[in-house]
């Protein structure tokens, strides 16, 4: 079995679109999980099973790929950028407002170790996975589909099988009409 390039309707939605439209999912894909690692980072910390940050890099760690994916290191690096910002931003509110990724809280014998540490670990760590991830080979970052499903899908297009796939009828259906 052997594997080529995805290409056309091959590859995912945002794949196809032109270069600016990319780089666009890419920042707004950055700014979404920049927000909602930070909202999920601290799950667990409480009890010294940090669940919630590891599922935050996680999360970051897939956005960044498909952001490799879909528009190269320029993208990975508008991705970098965005979700930064806006997980730094909400680290560094002003006093008062309730700071969503707290970082310190002075006494380390009065709360877990988890707690005391998953904020810069969140906020350092976002970076560090993604930065990683630009130093990967740029095969591991292609997309591509097996020559076999290929030579299938395009075999059933040319029979026509597809059309009848695609809309949901079946022979019968067709008998019946």
């Amino acid at each position: 079995m052997t594997s080529s390039p995805a290409s056309g309707r091959d590859l995912p939605w945002s794949h196809r679109q032109s270069y600016p439209t990319r780089m666009t999912i890419s920042l707004l894909a950055g700014a979404a999980v920049g927000m909602i690692g930070t909202l999920a980072h601290r799950l667990g910390a409480f009890a010294n099973i940090p669940y919630g940050l590891v599922l935050a890099l996680i999360v970051i760690v897939l956005s960044a790929w498909c952001a490799r994916s879909r528009a190269g290191a320029l993208g990975l690096g508008v991705h970098v950028a965005a979700s930064s910002i806006v997980a730094w931003g909400l680290a560094v509110a002003p006093r008062g407002s309730g700071a969503l990724a707290p970082v310190g809280f002075g006494d380390p014998s009065a709360v877990p170790f988890w707690s005391e540490h998953v904020g810069m670990i969140w906020l350092y760590g976002m970076i560090v996975v993604q930065v990683i991830l630009l130093f990967l080979p740029k095969r591991w970052f292609r997309i591509t589909v097996d020559d076999d499903i290929r030579q299938a899908a395009h075999a059933a297009a040319a029979s026509g099988t597809a059309d009848d796939t695609d809309t949901g009828n079946t022979a019968q259906d067709k008998e019946v009409q």
